[in-house]
């Protein structure tokens, strides 16, 4: 199953990432199916014409691909989601000097660059070998209430197979009236949640020393005892 994450993460799931593009963040009569779809559209536009000048002109395709991820996720949140309780708030309160808070917010900040530079590199070239057949993004279903301001959307990809990749888009409304996406789930795997879970495993085998966490960062999905095998070859190559 990991093998499925990997697959999108590498060949095209940024299509379904990129939910909102400027030209349609201001109009807020959208809903999230809507979002959803046209922005899909627009990216694999983007796919098209980038495959005719990215050999030549790495810099200019990976700079969309950062303003398109810099228009739909939230960064700074996310990253304190990924790093759990390593980056909470009761965490910097238990805090007593000012060089513990000040190394406590630093982390943060490298994690978010990190994080941020990992999911461009790895979406940049994954989406020059999306060779998906069909995306089809499915209506809002019975009973979602957008008023709450958190749905969840869904779409299928099919490849030559025929069959659907099912993936859910659980999906926020800001106090912009913007809607953002706040996770992903492929195939019942929570990326969130695999994220979270993955750097809380990194944490612990380097007995919380979040420098190594970092510097060791991986953007691709692992589990933990993937991480595990990881730090044992790197251990053994020393």
């Amino acid at each position: 199953m990991i093998k499925i994450v990997k697959y999108f993460l590498l060949a095209g799931v940024v299509c379904s990432v990129a939910l909102i593009s400027p030209a349609n963040a201001a109009d807020q009569a959208q809903t999230p199916h809507q979002v959803v779809q046209q922005t899909t559209e627009q990216v694999l536009a983007i796919i098209k014409d980038a495959k005719g000048y990215s050999e030549k002109d790495p810099g200019r395709f990976k700079t969309q691909v950062t303003g398109v991820l810099e228009k739909v996720i939230d960064f700074d949140n996310f990253t304190r989601g990924v790093m759990g309780t390593y980056a909470s708030g009761q965490r910097y309160k238990a805090l007593t000097s000012e060089a513990e808070k000040t190394a406590f917010n630093e982390h943060i900040q490298r994690f978010n660059a990190t994080f941020k530079q990992g999911l461009v590199d790895t979406y940049a070239n994954g989406l020059l070998n999306f060779k998906g057949e069909k995306i089809e993004t499915l209506p809002l279903r019975k009973g979602d209430d957008l008023a709450s301001g958190s749905v969840t959307v869904m779409q299928n990809i099919f490849n030559d197979s025929g069959k659907p990749y099912v993936i859910q888009y659980s999906m926020r409304r800001n106090k912009n009236g913007e809607w953002k996406l706040q996770n992903l789930i492929i195939e019942g795997i929570n990326l969130g949640l695999t994220y979270r879970s993955q750097f809380a495993a990194s944490a612990d085998l380097n007995k919380g020393d979040l420098d190594k966490v970092i510097a060791n960062w991986k953007v691709e999905p692992q589990t933990a005892s993937q991480v595990k095998t990881d730090s044992a070859s790197k251990e053994t190559k020393k």
